[in-house]
């Protein structure tokens, strides 16, 4: 199963593992500077607090992000895959609505004119944003999905797993620290695994596509398939080959005596 994740990701290219070091190395390390500096005062900056707006930790994601759109967009100019363009354009949505705070903003402009209940006017009219976005983006990615290659579809299913992870940081572990945020540490530590998490999975995007544009890297469908053909055991094949051997030459008479 690891090996099989690695092969999908690219890990298998040097290149490709080095770069999957440094991106995993820089979120591990604002992980621990977040988390000492919780606990212990060291460094006694807040710029490096996961959830925090410009923080440190934000402005890496929005480089991640960045770059993952960035090269997406090359991969669609020099594959001519439609897909790739469709994925470009959901990370620099993603990119835009986190930087400019657009769902909270479009949030407020739908429960104002719709004139939403409070207080779920302003949950309602984020919701009621990510729906519109979401079914934009998800008929450009089927459209070009049904149109790719089949190596294109194979990594069009990868990045959509990773969306998948992203999502879950983002909206499930998001939820479930609106039940802590006011409990001691479990605050510190759903916050860092919610927003550690996503800088995990925007760390592996990045490697991911950085494999495809430079390294030459193509998952395959049968990459990602987790049924492996069993091969035949050593005693097996040679218990048949004594029984093929013990046929006569035609291969179909009784076994000699």
């Amino acid at each position: 199963m690891r090996s099989r994740v690695a092969a999908a990701l690219g890990l298998n290219h040097r290149p490709v593992a080095g770069m999957f070091a440094m991106t995993m190395s820089v979120t591990l390390g604002l992980g621990l500077l977040y988390l000492t500096h919780s606990f212990l005062g060291v460094p006694d900056w807040k710029g490096f607090r996961f959830g925090k707006d410009r923080a440190v930790p934000e402005m890496i994601g929005y480089v991640f992000t960045a770059w993952a759109s960035g090269l997406a967009l090359y991969l669609a100019a020099t594959q001519r895959q439609a897909v790739l363009a469709a994925w470009s354009a959901v990370f620099a949505v993603l990119l835009a609505d986190d930087y400019f705070m657009l769902h909270e903003r479009m949030g407020t402009v739908i429960h104002g004119t719709f004139g939403l209940p409070h207080p779920y006017g302003q949950p309602l009219g984020e919701i009621g944003w990510f729906g519109m976005v979401g079914i934009v983006l998800l008929t450009a990615l089927a459209i070009g999905h049904r149109f790719a290659t089949p190596v294109w579809r194979a990594t069009s299913r990868v990045l959509t797993l990773l969306l998948g992870l992203l999502v879950l940081c983002g909206v499930v572990i998001d939820a479930l620290h609106m039940l802590v945020a006011h409990v001691e540490p479990w605050n510190v530590l759903v916050t860092a695994l919610e927003d550690g998490g996503e800088l995990v999975v925007l760390a592996v995007v990045l490697t991911f596509l950085y494999g495809l544009a430079f390294c030459d890297h193509r998952p395959t469908p049968e990459t990602l398939t987790l049924v492996r053909r069993r091969r035949p055991h050593a005693g097996a094949a040679r218990t048949a080959g004594r029984g093929r051997a013990d046929l006569t030459p035609s291969g179909t008479g009784p076994p000699r005596r």
